[in-house]
C-alpha cells in the first residue's frame, strides 16, 4: 500500500512542477500600441464662431501640436499661433504656427513645438466650425 501510495505522490509533484514550469517559463508579453505611455494626444475643439480679434487659447505652456482637423469646409481661415493670450499675438511676442487661408476638411498633421502655448485666430467674418486641435505634453 505505501508503494501505491509513494507513486501517486511522486507522480503528483511531478505533474504539478510540470505545470509550474510551463507557467513560469512563457515569454512575457507587452501591451501592444501606436503609442507609448506618456506620448498620448489631447484633443480640443474650436467654438463654431472664432473671434477675428481674440485668440482662443487652447494650451498654456510647452506642448507639441499634432494635428488639426477640419470636418467642414468654410470660407473663414484659421491661424495657429506660439502665444498664450491676444497681447502676445498683438505686441509680437508670437510665432507664427500654420496659416488656412480657407478651410478645406481634411487632417493636417504638424508635431510642431510650442513653446509658449497654443492660440487659435479665425482670419475671417465667419468662423471655423467642427474643427479639432490635437496636442501632446
Amino acid at each position: 500500500m505505501n508503494k501505491k501510495l509513494l507513486s501517486v505522490v511522486i507522480g503528483s509533484m511531478f505533474l504539478t512542477f510540470l505545470a509550474l514550469f510551463m507557467v513560469v517559463s512563457q515569454d512575457v508579453r507587452t501591451a501592444e500600441g501606436s503609442v507609448a505611455v506618456g506620448q498620448e494626444y489631447t484633443a480640443t475643439t474650436t467654438e463654431s464662431t472664432l473671434s477675428t480679434t481674440a485668440c482662443m487659447p487652447v494650451m498654456t505652456s510647452y506642448k507639441t501640436l499634432g494635428s488639426v482637423i477640419i470636418t467642414l469646409t468654410s470660407n473663414a481661415g484659421l491661424r495657429i499661433y506660439d502665444a498664450t493670450t491676444t497681447e502676445d499675438y498683438a505686441y509680437g511676442a508670437s510665432s507664427t504656427i500654420a496659416v488656412f487661408p480657407t478651410t478645406v476638411a481634411g487632417t493636417y498633421t504638424f508635431d510642431a513645438r510650442a513653446t509658449r502655448g497654443l492660440c487659435i485666430m479665425s482670419s475671417g467674418a465667419v468662423g471655423v466650425a467642427s474643427s479639432t486641435i490635437t496636442w501632446r505634453y
